[in-house]
């Protein structure tokens, strides 16, 4: 059980640095909104957001090749020339991502948007950043990557946006003091990589090596770009056809929505390592077993945030203020379309694990395709819903697609006859949702959510002890116990 518990620590703490980082992009938006106001705020968010999708396409690849090659070497007992070979892949997402960050500055300068050319000076620091952080991925570590990019990059930003806002500067000094937390993230990861490799040798890297880190990484420039459109492409599709009210409702929509991610992404980032390693090695049977139990972890964690989210949709989104009602409909189709996501486990992962990276980015083509073509007219027939629908629709169908893909090439798949088993605490989750929701219909909507929230997970986890497996309950009681014994005495 070793890979398990290795999996839930590093799960946990994925979960925790992604907490942790929601906070803290919101301290940054809260210090920059109320120095810059709403329409600094929206300056600067977009110049960041464009930095930050250009880093994520040009590093070409070289973080998730990090995350295998490291996996792998590590796995094998020869990890002799794996510095030279994450540092062959970092100069590799760093060269391509200069590139592209002269060409984004460029063509915002002749727009007129000095902000998102001084953003995209960050772009090549986020790309060697990225790469460092897969490769300490690459050992099963999570840490660096919870320190460096969920909490220290933005808490960075916070602390230099602090003392340029104090000295006068504008959302110019906004955007230069993020691009000065990539320079110090670079740093922090390069150094924890060295730190955690040290004892590896210093061989240099073969020249077969490095072409195969780079046919791994060519197809996934472009694959990283479509991942992106595919949560994105609908609202920039939608625009077209509905009022701008309605977009902003479901730009608010599809954030919440997206909340459904948290245990995937943090399982995706983790399980990574263990798909490359343990098929490298060929045991199968080890990493279908991993597999089964990193997606159903994955979905069990989730299922009481989509029954709370499905159940006070409207709740939910009076958060937003009460422009934003009538978007739940929208919200509860988006839900169930993440929910397919999550149910499905991290079959995108595996594919790129296991050196498929071409079929990911054909996946992605199909997904984003479908998605556009689906979008317009459903989007002119029935607004934000047929937006919503287009999504789930899109998001299901290129995850059922990987699912086949996976169990045909690799030989897994994620289900279990324990999977039914979550059936209970879901259905005693709901009813205690639906009741206590029903009961407090003309409450303020954060009692109500508050509530619905509290007596949900209440009851979902007074029942989950009962749809978990003999060896899952036993480890859950021996927890407790020592958790029980180490209180006051």
């Amino acid at each position: 059980m070793s890979d398990e518990r290795t999996l839930l620590s590093g799960t946990a703490l994925n979960v925790a640095g992604l907490g942790a980082g929601v906070l803290a992009a919101f301290g940054v938006q809260i210090l920059i909104g109320r120095h810059l106001g709403r329409e600094g705020l929206g300056l600067v968010t977009v110049a960041v957001q464009v930095a930050f999708v250009a880093a994520a396409g040009s590093r070409f690849g070289m973080d998730l090749s990090a995350v295998r090659d490291v996996a792998i070497a590590r796995g094998s007992a020869s990890p002799v020339t794996l510095r030279s070979l994450v540092g062959r892949c970092t100069a590799i997402a760093s060269g391509v991502s200069v590139l592209a960050a002269i060409a984004i500055a460029l063509v915002a300068a002749l727009a007129g948007e000095r902000e998102i050319a001084i953003a995209a000076l960050s772009i090549p620091y986020a790309a060697a950043t990225n790469v460092y952080l897969g490769a300490t991925r690459g050992l099963k570590s999570m840490a660096p990557t919870l320190w460096v990019f969920w909490i220290g990059q933005p808490l960075a930003w916070i602390a230099l946006a602090a003392v340029a806002f104090a000295a006068g500067g504008g959302v110019d000094a906004a955007v230069w003091c993020y691009d000065g937390s990539w320079v110090l993230a670079l740093l922090a990861a390069r150094r924890l990589w060295r730190s955690a490799s040290a004892g590896f040798g210093d061989e240099k890297a073969s020249p077969a090596q490095v072409r195969a880190a780079l046919r791994f990484g060519l197809p996934r420039a472009p694959s990283a770009l479509l991942a992106q459109a595919l949560f994105w492409a609908d609202l920039w599709v939608v625009g077209g056809y509905v009022d701008g009210a309605h977009v902003g409702t479901y730009a608010a929509v599809g954030r919440v929505s997206q909340v459904l991610l948290l245990f995937l992404t943090s399982v995706n980032l983790l399980f990574s390592p263990f798909a490359a390693d343990l098929h490298s090695r060929g045991e199968r049977e080890r990493l279908d077993a991993l597999f089964k139990s990193a997606t159903r972890w994955a979905l069990a964690a989730t299922l009481p945030v989509v029954i709370v989210l499905f159940v006070a949709a409207a709740d939910v989104l009076a958060a937003f203020g009460p422009r934003y009602a009538g978007g739940e409909d929208a919200l509860r189709i988006l839900l169930a379309g993440q929910l397919v996501n999550v149910a499905t486990g991290s079959v995108a992962f595996v594919l790129i694990m296991v050196g498929r990276t071409g079929l990911d980015l054909v996946d992605n083509l199909i997904a984003v395709a479908l998605l556009v073509a689906l979008a317009a007219p459903l989007s002119s027939a029935y607004g934000i819903e047929g937006a919503a629908l287009s999504s789930a629709i899109a998001l299901s169908a290129v995850n059922l697609l990987r699912l086949a893909q996976v169990s045909r090439l690799v030989g897994i798949q994620p289900y279990t006859d324990a999977y039914p088993r979550l059936a209970l605490p879901a259905g005693g989750c709901a009813l205690a949702a639906v009741g206590v929701h029903a009961a407090l219909g003309s409450a303020a909507w954060y009692v109500a959510l508050a509530a619905t929230t509290i007596a949900a997970a209440a009851a979902y986890l007074a029942l989950l002890p009962a749809a978990l497996p003999a060896g899952e309950r036993q480890a859950l009681y021996l927890v407790t116990r020592r958790i029980t014994n180490r209180g006051p005495r």
